[in-house]
């Protein structure tokens, strides 16, 4: 059944902002005596807050693979950005520079654009993660891949579980604006870009609705860490 936190009222708790809600050592200690280690697939839209859950996972001691800052790396490599330029034109790469705003204007105007690209980058970043993966096992503990495009890279084939992060649109409105300080129309072209929650529920194997206070987060957050132990211990 298809576990969902975070939609439920409840009583706030006082809540220090240094720390989250519940106790980290704890889970850090189990943490490192676990030898059963995971791999986490996190995944949700733009304006979600998954950055926010994947620094919840951070501080109880899970390792982070960042693909948005795989996918940033990827300009320097001189096959990708002629994969770039051969796809999009020459004007998309000048003098070895990745024009990201211009492939941007692009690609979050025109749904077929975006797809050219997401199947361009899919093989650089699988083989990126892969590679990180392999480190991870090899250095032990817990991991939780941070990638938008989880399912459209085929990357939820290696993990154990995959979490969604979802909101209202409002919401992710309001967040990017302060985030990002772009306008309402350009939020609104990149949101329609992309997957609406109902892609990420019915994917994902467990879903935090991030629309409340930060102590709703921070709740749906551990119970989310209580799931995956139980999945990790059956």
């Amino acid at each position: 059944m298809k576990m969902q936190y975070g939609r439920m009222p409840y009583r706030a708790a006082p809540y220090d902002t240094a720390r989250p809600a519940w106790n980290v050592s704890f889970f850090g200690r189990a943490a490192a005596e676990r030898s059963n280690t995971m791999m986490i697939g996190l995944t949700g839209p733009s304006g979600a807050g998954k950055s926010t859950v994947a620094a919840l996972f951070g501080a109880v001691g899970f390792r982070i693979i960042d693909c948005d800052g795989l996918v940033h790396e990827l300009d320097r490599d001189a096959l990708y950005l002629e994969k770039i330029r051969e796809t999009f034109g020459e004007e998309y790469v000048l003098d070895g520079i990745l024009n990201r705003k211009k492939l941007a204007s692009l690609v979050f105007s025109d749904e077929r654009e975006l797809a050219r690209l997401n199947r361009l980058i899919a093989p650089f970043i699988y083989r990126i993660v892969i590679k990180r993966i392999g480190a991870a096992k090899r250095e032990g503990g817990d991991t939780v891949l941070d990638a938008p495009l989880l399912f459209e890279y085929g990357l939820e084939s290696v993990c154990d579980a995959t979490v969604g992060v979802v909101t209202d649109r409002k919401t992710a409105l309001r967040r990017l604006s302060v985030r990002d300080g772009k306008s309402e129309e350009e939020l609104l072209a990149r949101l329609s870009a992309q997957h609406d929650e109902s892609f990420f529920i019915a994917r994902c194997d467990f879903i935090i609705r991030n629309g409340g206070s930060r102590e709703a987060l921070c709740l749906a957050f551990a119970e989310v860490l209580k799931s995956l132990e139980k999945r990790r211990n059956s």
